[in-house]
């Protein structure tokens, strides 16, 4: 906790969301929020146990992603940066309402098409190293692994609201990053087996790769939505997803049932977000946060 001195600095706490509906729950736990200026999707200011939070809407898939997080940091410099959503369920032992805390994040549909039939080979963005006299490219990174401290803070979170809701799981692994919604058996099992993932979605890993090259220290929470099997998409959501209908709108007055559902299951996620800041220092310097530069190049 603050101890008082005037050097002390309030900690400054990004929270991105993919959808309205799944940073809902937050603006609706937090105080004095109010809408900011953003060049990329919304942004909220609030404030939260001493804090002062940025909470924001990106859009769905990984360019939006990219672009709406990368604002946030130029514009408002956070310190700690969380994503926080829904997500398909890979792994068989979780269920709807599950949480995921990501150890790590990695594009799965980042390589190669090969050959006929094909054969896909992964492998990461070349980087831009700014050191380099010529502007070289080195390695690939696509793994990007979430920041050791905030990861302490949620497992101890995670603890902490397990006696809230016993019958709630929280798992801590490995989140696959796409651009293709899955909704597919053949191709859920095909991502668990390649990168021994948890849970797929359309934005972590884009998010994590910002808040690695800003050095930003970061963690992505998802709470399950689905089992990313064909079986529970109905050919209704299936026209939905595919439509260019919102999902959602800020104040409407009739929503729909995706939208009311997104709303419900990003409560967990969110909920843990929430639990993992009672657990972080009050104020700068975050002494007990690892480099968030700590990724795997592959």
């Amino acid at each position: 906790m603050a101890n008082g001195n005037a050097e002390e600095t309030p900690l400054r706490i990004g929270v991105l969301s993919a959808l309205v509906s799944e940073i809902e729950p937050l603006l609706g736990w937090v105080g004095q929020v109010r809408r900011i200026p953003a060049p990329v999707g919304l942004l909220y200011q609030a404030s939260y146990g001493g804090h002062e939070l940025f909470l924001g809407v990106a859009g769905t898939q990984k360019t939006n992603t990219a672009a709406a997080l990368q604002a946030l940091i130029t514009g408002y410099r956070p310190d700690v940066l969380f994503f926080t959503g829904v997500a398909g369920a890979l792994d068989p032992e979780l269920a709807i309402n599950d949480v995921v805390l990501a150890s790590s994040v990695v594009h799965h549909d980042a390589g190669v098409l090969y050959g006929s039939p094909q054969v896909f080979h992964p492998f990461g963005p070349r980087i831009a190293d700014e050191a380099a006299e010529q502007a070289a490219l080195w390695g690939r990174v696509n793994r990007f692994n979430s920041d050791r401290g905030l990861l302490r803070a949620a497992r101890q979170a995670a603890i902490n609201l397990t006696s809230l809701a016993p019958d709630r799981k929280f798992k801590e692994g490995v989140i696959a990053t796409g651009d293709q919604v899955v909704f597919s058996s053949e191709k859920r099992q095909h991502i668990r087996e390649q990168f021994e993932a948890l849970a797929v979605e359309t934005e972590g890993a884009a998010f994590a790769q910002v808040a690695w090259t800003n050095k930003v220290p970061f963690l992505v929470v998802r709470s399950i939505s689905d089992d990313a099997h064909e079986q529970s998409l109905s050919a209704e959501k299936l026209a939905r997803i595919v439509s260019a209908a919102p999902i959602h709108s800020t104040g409407e007055e009739t929503e729909h049932e995706l939208a009311r559902t997104i709303h419900t299951v990003a409560e967990s996620a969110a909920a843990l977000v929430l639990a993992t800041i009672d657990e972080l220092p009050d104020h700068l310097p975050l002494t007990d946060l690892a480099d968030s530069a700590d990724s795997e190049a592959v």
